[in-house]
């Protein structure tokens, strides 16, 4: 059984390709005009910039300025924030975030995550930002912390509040009335990409954050070796939920423009067998067999796989960006 089968993500993905095709009109190919806006350059502001592909309607380009890499034109935020509310795909998330092997998954991370964030305690005040089911902060609750979050997902809310006891509100992160200064570290783990305007998200939580506090972000890397071979196939892209795509030096420069201080930007998971299945002739995320490739075969002998895999986590070409940065 593959990982999607596993944790449902193939259910996951199945509904969300229904719910991005009723997005698309018929007669263009592309976004109906109700449902997006052209944007400047969620980087820099400006209003120039190269296409890069089309996918299921939604056009991906890169600023010839700043080189961010975004969705353009793009879905509302009013849309954007109502989908999170009541959307069936996001309901089928929360599913897979409750699955036993995501769950493990998760929950490694997490802890290596919170590992990493000790030196910023503190008072002890940690806010997660769409916090999702609350794995994170329950796992930060029992390490002593003080923690809060936001979430828009009515089930992965009531999942936070009455399986784990959390604080956790459904409002933005500008509504929420807290105190400059109110936090120790702050979270957005898979959050920023789905922002229309990161800049003012990370101002808001510039404002909430002591000095010398926290931000630590994870978001697709937009350099990853998957996304520079597959390109739109790569499973990242959709338009819809993902609307603005950074690597390393983009995320870097909008941190430090915004009052942050980077530590470190580095990579995880190489997303390896995607690309594989790609070089040799078969559609990726299929999960099929590659016994008899040459190239698999190869990587099959003693260690060479992994140590191939964290060669690109090496060199940043991994999937994932995790980055660390301290209030300046």
């Amino acid at each position: 059984m593959t990982l999607d089968q596993e944790t449902g993500r193939d259910r996951y993905f199945a509904q969300r390709a229904r719910e991005l095709a009723a997005l698309v009109d018929p007669a263009t190919g592309l976004v109906a005009d109700r449902y997006a806006r052209l944007v400047p350059c969620p980087g820099c502001a400006g209003e120039k910039w190269d296409t890069l592909f089309t996918k299921g309607g939604f056009t991906f380009v890169r600023c010839v300025v700043c080189e961010q890499v975004f969705s353009n034109p793009q879905v509302r935020e009013d849309l954007v924030e109502d989908e999170y509310r009541t959307g069936n795909s996001n309901d089928i998330w929360v599913d897979v975030l409750l699955s036993e092997r995501q769950l493990a998954i998760d929950t490694t991370k997490f802890e290596e995550l919170l590992d990493e964030l000790e030196p910023y305690r503190g008072g002890g005040r940690i806010l997660d930002v769409g916090c999702s089911i609350g794995l994170f902060l329950h796992l930060a609750e029992e390490r002593g912390w003080t923690a809060q979050g936001t979430e828009f997902s009515e089930k992965a809310l009531l999942y936070a509040r009455e399986t784990y006891g959390l604080d956790v509100v459904d409002t933005p992160l500008e509504e929420t009335q807290w105190e400059d200064e109110s936090f120790d570290v702050i979270t957005l783990n898979s959050v920023i990409e789905h922002v229309n305007e990161p800049r003012a998200l990370f101002a808001e939580i510039r404002r909430l954050l002591r000095p010398g506090g926290a931000l630590y972000v994870i978001t697709p890397n937009v350099e990853s070796l998957a996304c520079r071979v597959l390109h739109e196939r790569t499973a990242t892209f959709d338009g819809r939920n993902h609307l603005v795509y950074f690597s390393s030096r983009t995320l870097s420069r909008m941190l430090e423009t915004s009052g942050f201080a980077v530590d470190h930007c580095s990579t995880r998971i190489s997303s390896l067998q995607p690309i594989l299945e790609w070089l040799s002739f078969r559609e990726p995320y299929e999960n099929q067999s590659l016994q008899g490739d040459a190239l698999n075969d190869w990587l099959d002998v003693g260690d060479r796989r992994s140590e191939l895999e964290s060669t690109l986590i090496q060199m940043g070409l991994g999937y994932k960006l995790h980055c660390l940065a301290a209030r300046a």
